[in-house]
């Protein structure tokens, strides 16, 4: 199988044909099987990104040929602070010393959609390549952000919304189980409005809003006046998964069928389902939103995302979102090729972007910031992507993620073993994914980059 690695570490150019070797301590992820019981493996690229303080920095190519050492490059070389991420530093961005430090060759053979990167990573130096992380919006951490939750005065939300509904910013909401809208409705969110989630309490399903197909959301928050979707709970009680999250469901085309039940929901009546040929369906609009504590596995394999998208069309847009405290994925593709842009994933449990079932859409400017501490038993990953396990499965993952700046275990870690072993890879592309990342930076990763 052949392989396509192109990396710039430093000045290093890497590909297969450098020297390869297994220390000793390596004990890698195996590849998944086939239906037909042979091994299946992801074909990503991985163009000119750079790799830093990652655990020797392995970068597995296959089960049998595996670079490592690659450099002994530290943050402290690269970036204008060495706090970034941690503790009391949740402001602090990750920026580059130059952007000539490395000699850094840009990849500027990109779709259409995206702007011509200047920089390597999320962030730039300038006020617009900093994206606007000193607004009301970009609060990666809240934690100790009061909302005021007032069960007496929150308007309650449940079922199915047959008609237009606007939501107002100087009211509040709870979404109490699951709530559908419908075919040909929106749902229109002000700027400012704060959303709750209710908790998944005995048989009570969580508080979850799933745009149907062919619905529409209308949620055009801003910099200073951001939407929110929220925990219920008061500071120092909020936790992972307190409430279900946020889905869209579309006609863009994916790989599992036209009429498919988007996993982690129980619905009937085709609530829930999403799959077409329509790659330009239009789902609405989603940008300056948080969404925070949301994301709950209920069984192996069968877990609700923080924001789920699902066959999702290149009409709708999606800019400026930021997650926090995800109880399982923070981002989730399943199919479809919607583009977006802007997008934080912060303090996850399992993996920050999970790319599956033949998602083909490109995304700009995401910044991941792990927990040490935080990771899900099944793995955790900055990146996975899978198509299927059926060989012949169309379409396949061929999603393109330029400017990244992922931040795992190892950094935060400050060089100690006190991390979640359950966190490995920056990147992982598996079942016959066809992932690209580039123009990124991958810290601290016990694996850096991963084709199984």
């Amino acid at each position: 199988m052949n392989y396509l690695y192109k990396l710039l570490i430093v000045t290093i150019s890497l590909c297969t044909s450098c020297s390869i070797s297994s220390p000793s301590d390596y004990n890698p992820e195996q590849p998944a099987e086939g239906d037909d019981g042979s091994a299946i493996t992801g074909t990503g690229d991985i163009i000119n990104c750079l790799f830093i303080e990652n655990n020797t920095t392995y970068i597995d190519i296959d089960e049998e040929d595996t670079i490592t050492s690659i450099s002994d490059l530290k943050v402290e070389d690269v970036f204008t602070s060495t706090t970034f991420g941690k503790e009391n530093y949740r402001d602090e961005l990750p920026l580059l010393i130059s952007t000539s430090i490395t000699d850094f060759e840009l990849n500027t053979a990109l779709p259409s959609f995206f702007e011509t990167p200047s920089y390597v990573g999320a962030f730039g130096t300038s006020a617009a390549e900093s994206w606007s992380t000193n607004s009301n919006w970009f609060l990666i951490d809240p934690s100790t952000k009061e909302y005021n939750y007032n069960e007496e005065q929150a308007i309650k939300i449940s079922g199915e919304i047959t008609e237009d509904i606007t939501l107002y910013a100087n009211k509040q909401y709870l979404l109490i189980g699951q709530v559908f809208v419908q075919e040909g409705k929106t749902i229109t969110i002000e700027a400012g409005t704060i959303i709750f989630g209710s908790g998944r309490t005995g048989d009570a399903e969580p508080g979850v809003l799933i745009i149907n197909r062919g619905a529409k959301i209308n949620a055009k928050g801003t910099a200073e006046n951001p939407i929110v979707f929220t925990s219920t709970k008061a500071i120092g009680q909020r936790d992972r998964g307190d409430w279900g999250g946020l889905v869209l469901l579309g006609r863009s085309p994916n790989n599992k069928g036209e009429d498919v039940t988007i996993e982690g929901i129980d619905a009937t009546g085709g609530n829930g389902q999403y799959g077409g040929n329509d790659p330009h369906d239009n789902s609405g609009i989603l940008q300056y939103v948080r969404i925070e504590y949301a994301g709950i596995a209920l069984s192996p394999g069968n877990e609700i995302n923080t924001l789920t998208l699902g066959s999702i069309g290149d009409n709708t847009q999606i800019d400026h979102i930021i997650t926090s405290f995800a109880g399982d994925d923070a981002y989730e593709w399943f199919g479809g090729n919607v583009n977006l842009h802007h997008l934080v994933a912060y303090n996850t449990l399992d993996d920050d972007f999970d790319t599956d079932a033949g998602y083909s859409g490109n995304v700009q400017y995401v910044y991941v910031l792990r927990n040490e501490l935080a990771a899900d038993i099944s793995g955790s990953k900055c990146f996975e992507s899978t198509t299927s396990k059926n060989a012949g499965a169309s379409p396949i993952t061929s999603c393109v993620f330029s400017n990244v700046t992922a931040v795992g275990t190892l950094y935060l870690a400050e060089g100690s073993d006190m991390y979640d072993p359950q966190f490995q890879n920056g990147i992982k592309a598996s079942n016959f994914s066809s992932i690209t990342v580039t123009n990124s930076i991958i810290i601290g990763c016990p694996i850096g980059t991963q084709n199984y």
